[in-house]
């Protein structure tokens, strides 16, 4: 009973932040970014501001926001996956809002930690088992989104052209692939980690040359969970990343075609 009142009284919050946040732009720049954060409390950007503040600095005409998705109250698997369902949707409907207004700009889509499965979902659909089902955005939402970026995506799958980092194989992989090993699971179990590959990463295709997937060695919710030194990996992708994909947007901006 708890559990309808609690997603009853989301989905009123998310109808009054979609009215607040995706209304019409005053202006429309010539890049926008949107950018989805990870679990926590705090703001919409929370470390995900140093990024935003590299792309307003470096890119003229950019602008940038914070996805206004339920980002704090997540504690449990189950919340976990309708947030995840719901700022998918919230993040497919400002994309298409705000291009609706502004045709001509170009979008930059990002994700980190739970916000990448957000983004990835957002674009690719849902198809990791157990979540509940997003759509893919349009094919033809190519034509505008020049770059979508992940950052420790626990929906990682080794082998796509879009990987970015030193992640080589992956546990999410063991699913599909090969039994995993009792003391990996037991390790992903302590940590409170799912296992939850993107179980059709074709989906992904219209929008591969815009994409790439950060995973490093070491990230507990995308690769893997050794070394042991407290999921360090998963906590130095803005430090170690931030500027190349700035770089990566300039490039896509420069050189974009459909």
């Amino acid at each position: 009973m708890h559990g309808v009142i609690a997603q009853l009284i989301w989905a009123f919050l998310c109808l009054i932040l979609r009215h607040t946040y995706a209304q019409e732009p005053d202006e429309c720049a010539r890049v926008h970014a949107i950018i989805a954060r990870g679990q926590g409390g705090g703001d919409d950007l929370n470390v995900m501001s140093t990024l935003s503040d590299l792309i307003l600095q470096q890119i003229p005409d950019s602008t940038t926001v914070g996805l206004p998705y339920d980002h704090e109250n997540v504690l449990s698997n189950e919340a976990k996956r309708l947030t995840v369902h719901d700022g998918a949707v919230l993040m497919q409907e400002f994309i298409e809002e705000y291009l609706e207004s502004c045709p001509d700009t170009k979008l930059v889509v990002i994700g980190y930690s739970m916000g990448a499965i957000v983004m990835m979902d957002a674009i690719c659909g849902t198809s990791q088992v157990g979540f509940l089902f997003v759509a893919p955005l349009e094919r033809s939402y190519n034509e505008s989104i020049i770059a979508a970026i992940a950052y420790g995506d626990e929906t990682y799958v080794p082998g796509m052209p879009w990987n970015v980092g030193n992640c080589t194989l992956g546990i999410g992989v063991s699913i599909s692939l090969t039994p995993i090993s009792p003391s990996t699971m037991k390790h992903s179990l302590k940590c409170g980690y799912e296992l939850i590959p993107r179980m059709n990463a074709a989906l992904c295709d219209p929008f591969g040359s815009s994409l790439h997937s950060y995973c490093d060695y070491g990230d507990e919710q995308c690769c893997s969970p050794y070394p042991a030194d407290g999921n360090a990996a998963h906590h130095t992708y803005v430090n170690k990343y931030n500027q190349n994909v700035v770089e990566f947007i300039k490039h896509r901006l420069a050189t974009f075609k459909v």
